[in-house]
């Protein structure tokens, strides 16, 4: 590896030091609570060296945000690539938003709390992606659904992401193996039972021939 690749790769670890030790702050005490010198202290950094990689707090924000909202969103495409329209997809997505939500937990705390922290137009950015996500939830619903009305819809819809993110906001103690299989159970009880569907496939299927 040459020296270039070297110092590349080494400034890249370092990045992503800052922006996990940020995220685990921020997660704890809150944005405004949270300082640039300590950011820097948690990822063994001297608060000068943090500015060689972010220009401020806030753009430290608008990374995490973005990479949480990213991950979500394009977790959901992946699962809707994958798969075709019914209750078996809409389960795909609930268990990769579950899984996504347990794998990034102080992210996903600082995108519930601290949004509004970020600068106007990155706030927008961000509200865009997560519209684009919940449409695409909606859509998937309306699939298994397609009597339900729009306002029915997106509170299920919303009932199920907040479900699935809530988890984030406490030092939750159960493996996160464990969690994820019960708040996919759980979220997906809460799909059924919100748009009037069946609770097995089996019962599913004798709907669908009827």
């Amino acid at each position: 590896m040459t020296a270039t690749k070297q110092k590349s790769s080494k400034g890249a670890d370092r990045r992503e030091k800052i922006l996990s030790s940020a995220a685990e702050l921020m997660a704890e005490r809150g944005y405004p609570s949270v300082s640039m010198t300590q950011i820097g202290a948690a990822a063994g950094i001297v608060g000068s060296g943090v500015y060689r990689h972010f220009d401020s707090k806030s753009t430290i924000l608008v990374a995490l945000l973005d990479r949480v909202v990213k991950r979500m969103l394009s977790g959901t495409r992946d699962a809707v690539a994958a798969g075709e329209p019914g209750l078996e997809l809409i389960d795909a997505m609930i268990r990769t938003q579950t899984e996504i939500a347990i794998q990034n937990r102080s992210l996903v705390a600082v995108y519930l709390r601290d949004a509004g922290n970020l600068p106007a137009e990155n706030l927008r950015d961000l509200r865009r992606q997560q519209r684009q996500l919940i449409e695409e939830w909606i859509f998937q619903c309306e699939a298994v659904a397609p009597y339900a009305g729009e306002s029915e819809l997106r509170t299920v819809v919303q009932a199920v992401l907040a479900l699935i993110n809530s988890v984030c906001t406490y030092d939750n103690p159960l493996p996160a193996e464990l969690l994820v299989e019960r708040l996919s159970r759980m979220a997906s009880t809460t799909v059924r039972t919100g748009l009037d569907l069946p609770h097995d496939a089996a019962a599913a299927a004798t709907e669908r021939e009827g």
